[in-house]
Formats: C-alpha cells, structure tokens, sequence
C-alpha cells in the first residue's frame, strides 16, 4: 500500500473501548487517524482513499500459542488427521514412504486412536510393514505420544532393559520388548533428536508455504512455543534479512535457561517483530494420550491418573532462573492437578517488573478453586478453543461429568481473567475464524452437540482473545492489538461482520485481505475490493 492511505465506509473494530469507527488513515506503516467519514476532512485531502464498501475490519489475529517452526516442518510429513480407521493410517504412511529414499525418515502426525471407528492402538510390527526398512515416527494429533518401528527403536537404543524416563512412558508388550509406543517427549526424545533437519533451501520452501497459510488466515503474529535454538536462529536470521513475515514473541524451552543466563538475554529483548517473551516448561501431558495430570483416575483405567512431566519442585527452580532475567514463564498444565501445580508455583515465584506475567498453557480442566486462585495471582489464561469441539468425546468418555470444568471460557471472562486465545498449530489448524466460531458455540461444524452451552461466549469477546488478549499476554497492550493512531497497520480486511453474522454462519467467513505492517500480504482473489 501507498504511505498515505485512508480506508472510508468500513465498520472497523478497533478494540479501544468497544470504539467501532467507518474509517482509518495511515501513514508510513502507522495509523494516524481513525473516525467518522475521515474522507470528508481536508486534512486527508492528498491521502490515496479506499473505498471499503462497508466490508469489516479488525486488528491482524495473534495466534497465542503455536509451534510455528515446527508448523513449517509438518509441509514435509504425512499427515494421518482426520483419518478413522488405522487401516487407512497405514495404507497413506505405505504410500508416502515409497517416495522416500532408502534410508530416509518416514514422520507423519495427526492420528488419534480415539478418532477411529474401531478403536485399536498401533504398535511396532505394523509400522515396520509399511516402511519399507526406513526408520519411522509418527506422532498423535496432541504431540504427546510417538508411535515408531522396530528401526527407530534400534537406532534410539530403546530396548526391552529401558526404564521409563522421568515424565515419560514406554509401552511393553507381554514379553517385556517395547511395543512402539512412547508417552511425552521424555520417552520419544532419543527417537526424535535423530530426526535430520531440513536443509537450508528445503526450511525457505516450508517457512514460505507456513507464512502463506497465516496469511490467508488473517494472521499478523504469532507467539511461538518451538523453544528450541536452531528455530530461534532461523528466526533471528530472517529477522535480519527483513524476511520474518509475522510479528513472533518467542518462548524458549526451559533447557535453554543456562544459554539465556549466560547471555543475559532479558524479557522483551528483541525488534518490531522477533521479540524474547519468556521461557515454557511442560508440567503435564495431554488428554489425548491420557497423560493429562488430574486429581481423579482416567474414566475405565485401573490407576491412571496422567503423567507428572515435572514436578513443582523442578518446575520452581527453572521459574526462580528465568526470574532473574525478568523472563516469566508460560507453563502447559491440561489435567487440573497439573493446574494446582503450576498455580503452587507461582504462588512461590519471584515477583516479575517490566509488565511481564506468568501464564498457564491450555488451562482445559480445573477445580473452580483454581480459578480463583488464577485470578488473585493475576496469572494469564491461554486457551486453544479449537481444542473444544475436537476433545469433546475424550472428555465424556475419560473426565465424565468433571468435563463441566473443562474449557470454562465464560466463567474466566465474567470473572476479569486474562484469556489469550491461540490454535496450538500444527496440533489444531492456524484458523482464528474457526476459533472464534469454537468459542461461541463449543461443537462441531454443522454439529448441534454443544459442549456446556453455559460456557458460550459472544463473537465479539472471542476477537477480543485473537487480538488483543495476545497483546496483554506478553505485556504489549500499548503497542499492539487495537486500531489506534500510533499502532502500526496490521489489519484483516473480514467478508462479513463477526458480530453479526449467526453463530452457525461464522465458519463461513472469508478473509479478504490481510495488511501487515502496511504491506498487503494476502488478498483474496474473487474479491472485488481494490486496496
């Protein structure tokens, strides 16, 4: 776009006080201006006009909770989400390993053995048959458990002496030898550090083909969780090259506190778009893999209660680290006792300056008097509502009528907690429309199945949790998140009104364009809008 541009007869949600205005003027990457009829102002007489035609506009969505160097990677994986059947998980890992070279890995993720319709859990000698004598791994849709062949587990040394890992699992068949499957990273890691990473020019193709999708999804930034170094270098890297494409506030793992301490890299540290917002340590497991820490056994297991991937102990001393640096943390706790932990900690933690706050990844299930204590610890909430509708048959059939704890997106609101929504890509597709319409109707596309409808929330607050929740989450509330003179020109041009359109109807919605930074990034090509 020009540097002097005012977009009239719009209705533009500007996130400031509830303001919606018709109109907006920016200037070099800024927005100067914003009100009614702006067109009409001599002031703006030299200014290249837009006629917006009375489509909407909203901030550019945050996604608050993605992996998004990993999300790049998953473009060269196959893909088992939404498949029902092992057989058919089975028949497309064949048939991708057989474009593979000889001793190439076969990585695919997205199967769920609780998706299909004959529930039945894959184990090594299956893998082995399909893989052609390849090495291979493949991951459930929640990340927490790795199904791999009798190569992998070769290749990693895990055997039938293994122990289970601290945090983790290993899967024995009757005869002691590891099945192939492997709960938390703690037991698969010696699996997945094997796995090659891509090459420099294989990275730009899969970052390019990521960049695309968020674009298209009205996207503008992102808070990644990869938390490793290599994806915090490629960052950097394009960062310096004016080629990082998203604003991205960046969470390293825990692991990495000894690297950060001896750099002194600090909270907030960074530009415009690479910014350092804090450390994320892991206090649990997930649902899917029913290794979700809670205070009640699994519905059906004899003594399942989820696995605690660290405790408060250990969880306590790397927060006590990062406080020194003024880097909060952001903890992952799904089962409610993982959220009674994590809220023990911070009760303990060090007190954070400069605006940064403790925040609480995923938050699904939790005792109403973890809520409280949530809201009197100030911590933030950050939710994944796509999550929702996706877990709503785990949760009947593993949590039962606890599910009434599970995703409590009103309760959170009218009690004044800070909610940051996010998609948790590559595990949920990066859609911040299909979050919002999650939100508000908590059930499937087309489905009338609603998931505690007293938990609903209106379109407008869940906007709010993709624009400027994110913005409160990393302390940037007065730089990013509204359409105020001052913020820069990150916007979503939207093909109806979110507030307006039926619950049923929010799906359908089109992004039409979407502006970073000034900077048309994506627009749609059957509109007839001319920006």
């Amino acid at each position: 776009m020009k540097d002097k541009v005012l977009i009239y007869n719009a209705k533009i949600y500007t996130q400031f006080n509830n303001q919606v205005v018709s109109s907006m003027a920016l200037d070099k990457r800024r927005i100067i201006a914003i009100g009614e009829n702006l067109q009409q102002s001599p002031q703006f007489k030299n200014f290249s006009k837009i006629n917006l035609k009375k489509k909407t506009i909203v901030p550019g969505f945050v996604d608050a909770h993605t992996h998004f160097h990993y999300f790049a990677q998953s473009f060269c994986r196959v893909s088992l989400d939404g498949l029902d059947s092992l057989e058919k998980c089975l028949s497309k890992i064949k048939t991708f390993a057989a474009t593979l070279k000889k001793n190439e890995w076969v990585v695919g993720e997205g199967y769920s053995v609780d998706f299909f319709k004959k529930r039945r859990e894959p184990d090594k000698f299956m893998l082995d048959k399909v893989s052609g004598g390849r090495p291979a791994i493949m991951f459930t849709k929640d990340q927490h458990t790795a199904w791999v062949n009798s190569k992998a587990l070769q290749l990693a040394g895990i055997s039938s002496k293994t122990k289970d890992p601290t945090g983790g699992r290993i899967e024995k068949l009757s005869d002691a030898n590891p099945s192939g499957i492997l709960r938390e990273p703690a037991a698969y890691s010696s699996v997945s550090d094997l796995l090659p990473e891509p090459s420099t020019s294989q990275m730009n193709r899969f970052y390019q083909k990521a960049l695309d999708w968020a674009y298209r999804k009205g996207v503008t930034g992102v808070h990644s969780f990869d938390g490793n170094q290599l994806a915090f270098e490629w960052y950097q890297q394009l960062s310096e090259k004016k080629k990082l494409g998203l604003r991205i506030n960046y969470y390293f793992q825990a692991s990495a506190l000894p690297t950060l301490l001896k750099n002194k890299i600090r909270y907030g540290q960074g530009d415009e778009f690479l910014r350092i917002a804090g450390i994320k340590i892991f206090s649990d497991g997930a649902l899917g893999s029913k290794t979700a820490l809670c205070h009640e056994k699994y519905k059906g297991s004899k003594n399942n209660f989820g696995i605690e991937v660290r405790s408060i102990k250990q969880m306590l001393v790397s927060v006590k680290q990062a406080a020194k640096l003024g880097l909060p943390a952001a903890i992952h706790a799904i089962g409610d006792k993982a959220v009674s932990n994590v809220l023990d900690v911070f009760e303990k933690a060090p007190k954070l300056k400069h605006g940064a706050r403790h925040r609480i990844e995923h938050y699904q299930l939790v005792r109403r008097k973890d809520v409280e204590r949530t809201k009197t610890l100030n911590v933030v909430t950050s939710m994944q509502p796509s999550h929702c509708p996706s877990d709503i048959k785990m949760i009947r059939k593993f949590w039962g009528k606890r599910g009434a704890d599970a995703f409590i997106f009103r309760t959170l609101i009218d009690k004044g907690i800070d909610l940051a929504f996010g998609s948790d890509v590559p595990i949920e597709p990066l859609d911040p429309i299909a979050g919002i319409a999650a939100a508000v109707r908590r059930a499937r596309p087309k489905s009338l199945d609603i998931f505690y409808p007293r938990q609903r929330i209106s379109a407008l607050e869940a906007l709010y949790r993709f624009t400027l929740g994110p913005a409160i989450a990393v302390g940037q509330q007065d730089c990013r998140g509204m359409l105020i003179p001052g913020y820069p020109a990150d916007f979503v041009v939207l093909s109806d009104d979110i507030a307006r359109v039926p619950a049923s109807k929010i799906y359908d919605i089109k992004v039409l364009a979407t502006i970073l930074d000034g900077d048309i990034k994506y627009a749609y090509a059957h509109s007839s809008l001319k920006l």
